[in-house]
């Protein structure tokens, strides 16, 4: 047939237009490094090392493992753009997805890529994209062997005898930016500062459980769990759910952090992990137990504030439910299914509700079980024409024994309650909790003995008032203020 009268044309994308256009989907160094790991986990790898070097000439960044590793044909399959089928079916505690991970994430930070590995000592394959190389020749050229000498020399040697992979980033034009030493090491320091953290989150679970090991420059990462963050003070698991979608199974485990007066200075600052407080807050998402979503609302309609901040609430997917949550390329990113979005939502509203009221424990009424009254609080939280305030409770005992006590002169003490209320300082206490250098002090913290005087003198008041002093007991052993002396 000639090929006027073909019914389709054969279109190939030109090499450097397309290899540029890889380097734009969005990853970070933390996620760039990330899905390395992710690759290296899923080669059966218990030790990962990350490795870097930075001058004028030459800068690296080297992820090493002892995974399985890869036969000639597999690593060429690796460097292979769209290498697999993000369709089919992949095993169930593969990591990966989409076959771009290990090109997309290295060349948006680096300009020349190369993989060393072997399944076997003594049998080794190299395999190497260079972008510039690239660029000159205008085709699609996998160099198999390293470039250079010098990347010869950063590429090394395998650390252990056995199987594994090594991947070496070198022209890192998106890390090493201004060309000015001084000002590119501090600024990659920094960054990978920040790598550490992150990796200590997103891989806490492998970590925890001994299955896998990370190092930074022989520095062993310590795990970032986000919802074990006190010793001495557990955090509070709501009841666990499970949903599931086309029989996949997903579980969905709240869990209210304790409240941050009760943390020390150092849980506190370790709580901020990289985004602070308030932007950790929300949905943690688990894919075969590597985190994609640390800290989010997702596509639910909440916006993160203050009061919510300790309320985190994580959900564990398996890898055949990918397209249904939408997970991007980079494995940062998920939308909530359709199907058990309400449901979702629903738990989210309990978690956060009960998360608020955690945060603001002085400022409602709650009921304890077998009760059949309820808390006195000193202070209400009220709202008035959309905006909220606080004011001090004028149905409190102690209160109205003031109020009687003083009788015509009440309206002085009344007056001065109102500018108390009125002028409380929210914004002075806001800013304080938020701060995570501030260690706020705790209710009567170091002063017990002057709330149990208090306490006395209480009952002794309500007797004088008339009350027996059954009732004058029962009534005080109600008042939350009282609640911290831990009265039967």
């Amino acid at each position: 047939m000639s090929k006027q009268k073909q019914q389709f044309e054969i279109v190939r994308p030109e090499p450097e237009s397309l290899l540029q256009s890889a380097r734009s989907f969005g990853y970070t160094v933390e996620t760039a490094i990330s899905d390395l790991i992710d690759n290296s986990i899923t080669a059966n790898a218990s030790e990962i090392k990350i490795s870097y070097g930075i001058d004028r000439y030459s800068s690296f960044v080297r992820v090493e493992d002892n995974g399985k590793g890869m036969n000639e044909k597999e690593l060429l399959n690796a460097m292979k753009f769209g290498s697999f089928n993000p369709l089919n079916d992949r095993h169930e505690n593969d990591l990966g997805r989409f076959g771009l991970g290990l090109k997309t994430a290295s060349f948006s930070q680096c300009r020349r890529l190369t993989v060393k590995t072997r399944t076997k000592p003594g049998k080794e394959f190299v395999k190497c994209w260079d972008l510039d190389f690239v660029a000159t020749k205008k085709d699609w050229i996998l160099l198999r062997s390293c470039a250079d000498t010098n990347s010869e020399k950063n590429l090394g040697e395998f650390s252990d005898e056995g199987s594994g992979t090594i991947v070496l980033w070198e022209k890192l034009d998106r890390l090493v930016e201004s060309g000015e030493v001084k000002s590119d090491k501090e600024h990659f320091y920094r960054k990978f500062e920040n790598v550490r953290k992150h990796l200590g989150l997103i891989f806490h679970r492998f970590i925890e459980d001994d299955s896998v090991s990370i190092s930074v420059l022989e520095d062993k990462l310590e795990q970032i769990n986000p919802f074990n963050v006190s010793l001495e003070f557990p955090s509070t698991e709501l009841p666990e759910e499970q949903l599931s979608i086309n029989r996949q199974h997903i579980e969905i485990q709240p869990f209210i952090l304790p409240h941050e007066s009760k943390l020390s200075g150092e849980e506190r600052i370790n709580l901020e992990i990289t985004k602070g407080w308030t932007e950790h807050q929300g949905i943690y998402l688990y894919r075969n137990k590597r985190l994609i979503a640390d800290g989010t609302w997702l596509d639910l309609d909440f916006r993160k504030k203050e009061s919510q901040r300790l309320c985190r609430i994580r959900i564990d997917i398996p890898n055949t439910l990918d397209t249904e949550w939408q997970i991007d390329v980079k494995k940062a990113s998920a939308k909530i299914p359709d199907v058990i979005r309400k449901r979702i939502k629903t738990i989210c509203f309990t978690s956060i509700d009960k998360a608020i009221k955690v945060y603001t424990h002085r400022g409602a009424y709650i009921k304890r079980k077998g009760e059949k009254k309820e808390i006195v609080y000193l202070w209400k939280a009220k709202q008035k024409k959309g905006k909220r305030f606080y004011e001090i409770n004028n149905e409190h005992p102690i209160y109205q024994l003031i109020s009687e006590y003083l009788e015509n002169d009440a309206y002085i003490f009344n007056d001065y309650i109102k500018l108390i209320g009125e002028s409380l300082p929210i914004n002075f206490i806001v800013s304080d909790f938020s701060d995570p250098t501030m260690i706020m002090k705790d209710f009567f913290e170091g002063s017990k003995g002057e709330l149990k005087t208090i306490y006395k003198n209480t009952i002794e008041a309500l007797i004088d008032a008339g009350v027996s002093e059954k009732d004058a007991i029962e009534k005080v052993k109600h008042l939350e203020c009282f609640q911290h002396l831990n009265i039967n």
